[in-house]
C-alpha cells in the first residue's frame, strides 16, 4: 500500500474558501480518492469543516513518496 493526499478545496456559507486534505492509505489512485470521499462524508470531517461545502471537482491527489 501507499500513502496519498488528498485535498478538496471548501466554502463557507459566507463564501470563505479553505482546504479539507486527508492522508489516506491506499494502493491506487481510485482507491485512494474513494477513501477521502468516504471520510469527507463522515460526521466529524463535516463538523470540522463547520458548515462549509466540499468542492469535489477541485479534488487532487499526491502520492507521497519516500525520501
Amino acid at each position: 500500500m501507499f500513502f496519498w493526499s488528498v485535498t478538496f478545496l471548501m466554502r463557507t456559507p459566507e463564501g470563505s474558501v479553505g482546504s479539507h486534505t486527508f492522508v489516506v492509505e491506499a494502493d491506487s489512485y481510485q482507491d485512494a480518492r474513494r477513501r477521502a470521499l468516504h471520510l469527507a462524508d463522515e460526521p466529524a470531517s463535516r463538523d470540522r469543516r463547520r458548515g462549509a461545502s466540499l468542492d469535489l471537482d477541485s479534488l487532487t491527489v499526491n502520492e507521497i513518496l519516500p525520501f
